[in-house]
């Protein structure tokens, strides 16, 4: 029920820093923006993934004020139900109208890096901002506007032009690099999913749901899927995958191929969504292959 929150590897596991992004009216904008290199490191191992405004979760376990769930949209070997983490209860409704109509009615997903949702169908009244390939039950369609359901159960409108419909999302070499460079510059967050930061996997992941197309959440799963491609049929939007000891290891970083020898990526806690060379620094030392997932 808020724009974004973190899932916690345990429940409570916070800074007092993080008290602001636990409100029932959170703005994860701010808490992100108001990190350095040194608060951003400190989720590493704290922090599993994200969750987005109407993103649709299965309730694992309770602890108190605590929820344990299950991300479904985010696919995980960790849980066959969707990726697993612990969030404030105040983040977390339910609503079976929400959940029927998520289910059965067509989707709209924001498709700019942020969009309002508004009250009202004049678009006057805010309600929240929400954040790229948010997720929500399409009711009705104007010339201007779309009508949304909310995970509440109540109604909300967007301006037409900061989404798409989840139906007409289709793979485009062109496309899923365009989209790309739009967060040219957004600073790295450890678990980030969405516009307010993204990890490596994170931010591929949420590219090619950009293009209606699922793929697992983290490097590891993402590199077991697709087909394996040579380095020298590389083709934009074919992911990059490297690996500690030589690139003979542990996967630990993906980006995605754009052309010309070059990757887009989401490198570490002291940087931020960059274009570089493949073969550049370690990454030339530590690449292990590369994956295609469509034609």
């Amino acid at each position: 029920r808020v724009a974004a929150t973190v899932l916690w590897y345990e429940p409570g596991q916070i800074r007092d820093y993080d008290r602001s992004l636990l409100v029932e009216d959170n703005d994860p904008a701010a808490w992100a923006g108001g990190m350095d290199t040194d608060m951003r490191l400190w989720l590493v191992g704290k922090a599993e993934t994200m969750a987005l405004f109407g993103e649709s979760v299965v309730i694992l376990e309770r602890r108190g004020e605590w929820i344990k769930v299950a991300a479904e949209s985010q696919r995980t070997s960790l849980n066959v139900l969707g990726y697993p983490g612990w969030v404030h209860g105040a983040h977390v409704v339910s609503s079976d109208v929400y959940i029927n109509e998520l289910k059965n009615l067509p989707d709209v997903v924001v498709a700019d890096k942020t969009a309002g949702i508004f009250k009202n169908p004049g678009l006057t009244d805010l309600l929240m901002e929400a954040g790229y390939m948010t997720r929500l039950p399409l009711l009705e369609e104007g010339e201007q506007t779309v009508t949304v359901r909310l995970p509440g159960g109540d109604t909300g409108y967007l301006s037409r032009s900061s989404v798409k419909k989840a139906g007409d999302l289709y793979f485009s070499r062109a496309g899923i690099v365009e989209e790309a460079k739009k967060f040219i510059g957004l600073r790295y967050i450890w678990a980030g999913t969405s516009s307010y930061g993204f990890d490596c996997s994170g931010f591929t992941m949420c590219l090619y749901q950009s293009q209606g197309i699922s793929i697992p959440r983290d490097a590891d799963e993402q590199a077991m899927e697709g087909a394996a491609v040579a380095g020298a049929d590389l083709l934009p939007g074919d992911l990059v995958f490297f690996a500690a000891k030589g690139g003979l290891g542990q996967i630990h970083h993906v980006g995605m191929y754009i052309g010309n020898g070059m990757m887009i990526h989401s490198p570490n806690s002291s940087s931020a969504v960059t274009i570089q060379a493949v073969d550049s620094g370690s990454y030339g030392e530590e690449y292990w292959g590369a994956r295609r997932y469509t034609g």
